[in-house]
């Protein structure tokens, strides 16, 4: 009976397993809701805000654009922002990512910038040239936190030596449906727009370089804030999924579980009618 005893501890045991992943799953499933409420809120913004940065850097004379994160950056490297998760239990999330960032930029010299650990664990591991690690950013992300890591980025393009600098994240589709998806962030281009190129006849005042000088920085943080909640609605989707397979996964075990156990208690039983049935044989004997 010591079998039938261990495969009863197992069941109890993946229980157990089976109430934490289905609490998770809930808890994944509330943050879920609560990033993609906010990414739904501020969408109409980024996107406006962006396109109007487009509109300006279309209309105005190319020899009065001043600011230098419209041209390419001094010749070297790329760099790359790859928003990573600070946690695991979520599925394939971060391993996706990090594959299609590697088969993109397979060749060259790349400096990564890391958003979270599991990131950071990746890329260290495989001896890349890091530049900057953020860590533990805020949930949901906001738009202080994402002006501050865009005001690093655009010091990162001036200084550092970087001709081009792109974000790379998972693109929240639907809940439990994400896509990985990379995007330039740096030299802002009015070609980069949906509209393949904006509009021209924007006047302002005092000048249409001196109206983009200011909206551009806007324009750039309000399309990283976009990615980060992207990436964060997409961690929790990707969460939410794989506790619910850890769920499922949980229930069929416990179910060949019990039909062990019971199998065994069955052949306990049987095994002594037959050791009583015996003595009972020799005693008549």
């Amino acid at each position: 009976m010591a079998a039938l005893k261990d495969v009863r501890l197992r069941i109890k045991a993946v229980g157990g397993i089976r109430q934490i992943t289905k609490a998770m799953k809930m808890v994944a499933t509330v943050k879920m809701k609560r990033v993609q409420d906010t990414l739904v809120s501020v969408r109409p913004y980024t996107d406006s805000v962006y396109e109007m940065a487009v509109r300006l850097a279309s209309s105005a004379d190319e020899g009065a654009l001043a600011s230098p994160y419209l041209r390419p950056g001094s010749a070297g490297p790329e760099a790359v922002l790859i928003v990573g998760s600070d946690r695991g239990l979520c599925g394939s999330f971060n391993n996706n990512l990090f594959r299609f960032v590697d088969a993109h930029f397979s060749a060259g010299k790349i400096g990564y910038i890391l958003v979270g650990k599991k990131a950071r664990d990746y890329y260290t591991r495989r001896g890349r040239e890091i530049t900057k690690v953020y860590e533990k950013l805020v949930f949901p992300f906001n738009w202080e936190e994402a002006e501050k890591i865009s005001r690093d980025m655009l010091s990162i393009f001036s200084f550092g030596g970087f001709s081009r600098v792109s974000i790379a994240y998972q693109q929240f589709i639907s809940a439990g449906r994400v896509k990985p998806r990379i995007v330039s962030w740096l030299p802002f281009r009015a070609g980069d727009t949906k509209g393949g190129g904006g509009s021209t006849g924007v006047s302002c005042e005092p000048t249409t370089a001196q109206v983009l000088d200011a909206v551009l920085p806007r324009a750039l943080a309000a399309q990283l804030y976009r990615a980060v909640l992207e990436s964060q609605a997409s961690e929790q989707s990707a969460r939410m999924m794989a506790m619910e397979n850890a769920t499922t996964n949980a229930t069929d075990l416990i179910r060949n579980l019990t039909l062990l156990a019971n199998r065994l208690r069955q052949t306990g039983i049987t095994k002594e009618l037959l050791e009583i049935t015996s003595g009972s044989e020799a005693l008549k004997a």
